[in-house]
């Protein structure tokens, strides 16, 4: 049962009600957390308080107490005398003093129930003095804050002390709920002003640990069984299953890394701007171990961190838990059914929330991470977050940029090319949210450091006459919705320049010419072919039923698993190539590629960008790449006449071919016989400055 399923009257005082019944019962039988800063407690409390706390208990919940230490003038004295190591000694023998009296005059079974909660970590305590202004004060504050496990809080003020003679005053408290909007600011106060005290972040009152000594006598008081059901924590661990939710975590750079300089040269800028911004890193480059030694800085400063890293698709959810299991991560894996990870995160929130863990963090797809459960598990995040965002472009489509959490302070997104195609809407919101770009490591520089070298060959290859005119058709429907602003025609447009992108990527010459260039090559072996959708088919036919090659299709139809196998055959040699479609262009690592030929020429800078950055990366023995382009060119792309009916049609589809035709050559080793292959036909359509 939830705490807003509870009757709680706004006032309970102990004449009118039984004040444990009527609240702290319920209250605590509804929890998963229980904090209470409070003048004075006794054991004894715990003994009116049983069935609620039993309930408490097995629940898996968590109590925090703030409370004075119960010292006389020489303890006063030794304490404002000595630094923290002499507080603590006087604490020990104040407690020391303290547990015989309450061994005196209390049953032996309350004894060893408080016992068994401080052994388990159901109760942790913490001893509060006044200092500075409040010199020679008690703390003498009297409030709480009860958490169920959706997040709902009560907080409680009043004149009620945790103790057997505090039912027998005649005492008061009032009561909040955070479900009543009201009263939500009341309850998050109290919230934030325990942490305040727990974290020993008030500068006029000190808080003291449970001195290990007084604790270990606390223990030894267990005489009887556990009177509660045994945590969860408790028996996983003797099964040998500790779960990660109980496991201490915390982010740290491992000792085998060892940054590079334009990595460490990242985060400081991040950091420089006050830990938000874009990395516009090259792919390749060692983007999530910088954002993740980022974060390890992040915790090392802030002393606390909630970390949530969303990325686009699945796959790189096991990608970035494998490297940020070995910077200390310990994350809930946050993707397809709830079932397997909500609760889990909402328990670890509220730990964090509340105190318990310094550090948390989860690993979730850009589609649960704007999923209405997940911005409401978040939402209740306390304390210093940092969103890192990888492929951080998608998240700048209209339903994503709906769901950017404003509670979050850090930021940090990771793309190669931030910017969004034909989207300048999106791409505003999400440099808005993310902030601008504070470093950037093209692929330029990459190459030759994190990247191979590459040889480029461009192939031209024609539209037949059917294709020309389909594209001019296209064309000019295009050029009648370029600018309309309403829903429909932009929706339209869109379609359009899909169906015209399909038309020179899926060119009825290429198979023709990708025959041709595979007979060529010596030995086809670590080879990519990318394709265009409905094209694949094809391709296979080609290359493994007409050439006789080892190769197989990777596409989305495969699973995980099936994926995972195909990059190990690949990489080992047992296939000689993969024919793929977008599921190469971010995120698959796939280092051992020597050739890719790419026929779906896509204009998409990301798109272009991120396939070469697949080819690119380093790996044993790799010395180069080599990048065969299969261009798509009008028909009469060789005698071009400036009065053709169709060259300003044709001009266009030169245009968009030759600014991908740049971006490749430019930085190829063989950038001017490259240019040599194209030089003509950009003269003849006057596109020289490509």
């Amino acid at each position: 049962m939830p705490l807003t399923e509870l009757s709680l009257p706004p006032v309970v005082d102990t004449s009118s009600h039984d004040i444990i019944a009527d609240f702290f019962a319920p209250a605590l039988a509804a929890s998963v957390r229980y904090d209470r800063g409070v003048g004075f407690f006794s054991s004894g409390w715990l003994r009116i308080a049983a069935k609620g706390m039993h309930q408490f208990a097995s629940n898996g919940g968590r109590a925090r107490w703030v409370t004075s230490p119960i010292l006389d003038e020489a303890d006063w004295e030794s304490m404002q005398m000595g630094n923290a190591a002499r507080s603590d000694i006087a604490l020990h023998d104040a407690l020391t003093r303290n547990i015989a009296d309450l061994a005196g005059a209390l049953e032996r079974d309350t004894l060893s129930a408080l016992a068994w909660m401080v052994a388990d970590e159901i109760i942790t305590f913490k001893l509060a003095l006044p200092g500075n202004k409040l010199e020679r004060g008690n703390f003498h504050d009297k409030f709480g804050i009860f958490t169920d496990t959706e997040g709902n809080q009560v907080s409680f003020n009043g004149s009620y002390n945790d103790s057997i003679q505090g039912t027998r005053n005649y005492e008061s408290i009032k009561i909040f709920c955070s479900w009543l909007s009201a009263f939500a600011p009341l309850t998050r106060a109290d919230a934030e002003r325990f942490e305040r005290l727990w974290n020993n972040q008030d500068p006029n009152v000190r808080v003291f640990d449970l001195p290990e000594a007084a604790r270990e006598q606390i223990l030894q008081l267990r005489s009887n069984d556990r009177p509660y059901t045994e945590p969860e924590w408790l028996s996983q661990h003797r099964a040998g299953k500790f779960s990660s939710r109980y496991r201490p975590a915390r982010p740290v750079v491992p000792g085998y890394i060892t940054l590079r300089d334009y990595q460490q040269e990242a985060i400081e800028a991040w950091f420089a701007h006050e830990c938000r911004g874009l990395l516009e890193m090259a792919t390749g480059t060692g983007k999530t171990i910088t954002a993740l030694a980022a974060s390890a800085r992040l915790f090392e400063r802030e002393g606390r961190l909630a970390s949530i890293i969303a990325v686009p698709y699945q796959h790189l959810v096991d990608q970035w838990r494998d490297e940020a299991e070995a910077f200390g991560y310990r994350p809930v894996l946050a993707y397809q059914s709830q079932a397997r990870w909500l609760d889990e995160l909402n328990h670890q929130i509220l730990d964090y929330s509340s105190g318990y863990r310094p550090f948390i963090s989860v690993i979730t797809t850009h589609t649960t991470f704007i999923s209405v459960e997940f911005q409401s598990s978040i939402a209740r995040l306390i304390g210093p977050t940092v969103l890192i965002a990888d492929e951080a472009h998608h998240l700048g489509a209209e339903r994503s940029r709906r769901c950017y959490p404003e509670n979050i302070s850090y930021r940090l997104a990771l793309s190669a090319t931030p910017d969004r195609w034909f989207d300048d809407a999106g791409t505003s919101a999400l440099r808005a949210y993310f902030g601008e770009t504070v470093y950037s490591f093209p692929l330029e520089r990459a190459i030759g450091v994190t990247l191979t070298p590459y040889y480029y060959h461009p192939h031209l290859v024609p539209l037949t006459d059917e294709e020309l005119e389909r594209y001019e058709e296209l064309s000019m429907k295009i050029a009648r919705l370029a600018g309309r602003e309403d829903e429909e025609s932009e929706r339209s447009f869109t379609l359009l320049l899909i169906r015209r992108a399909e038309l020179l990527n899926k060119a009825a010459n290429k198979i023709e010419e990708l025959s041709r260039l595979v007979d060529a090559e010596p030995e086809i072996d670590h080879t990519l072919f990318y394709c265009a959708p409905g094209q694949i088919d094809e391709v296979m036919q080609l290359l493994g039923w007409d050439k006789g090659l080892l190769v197989h299709r990777f596409t989305a139809e495969e699973s995980a698993e099936e994926r995972q196998q195909l990059l190990a055959d690949f990489a080992s040699g047992r296939l000689q190539s993969l024919v793929a479609m977008k599921c190469l262009d971010e995120g698959v690592d796939v280092p051992s590629t020597h050739t890719a030929f790419f026929l779906a020429s896509s204009s998409n800078p990301r798109e272009f960008i991120q396939r070469r950055g697949r080819v690119l990366r380093k790996s044993e023995g790799k010395e180069f790449s080599i990048i065969h382009d299969l261009i798509a060119v009008p028909p009469s792309a060789w005698t071009a006449s400036i009065n053709s009916p169709t060259f300003e049609i044709e001009r266009k589809i030169m245009r968009r071919e030759l600014q991908r035709f740049k971006e490749f050559a430019s930085p190829a080793l063989n950038k001017h016989q490259a240019i040599d292959v194209i030089w003509q036909i950009a003269r003849r359509y006057g596109l020289m400055d490509f």
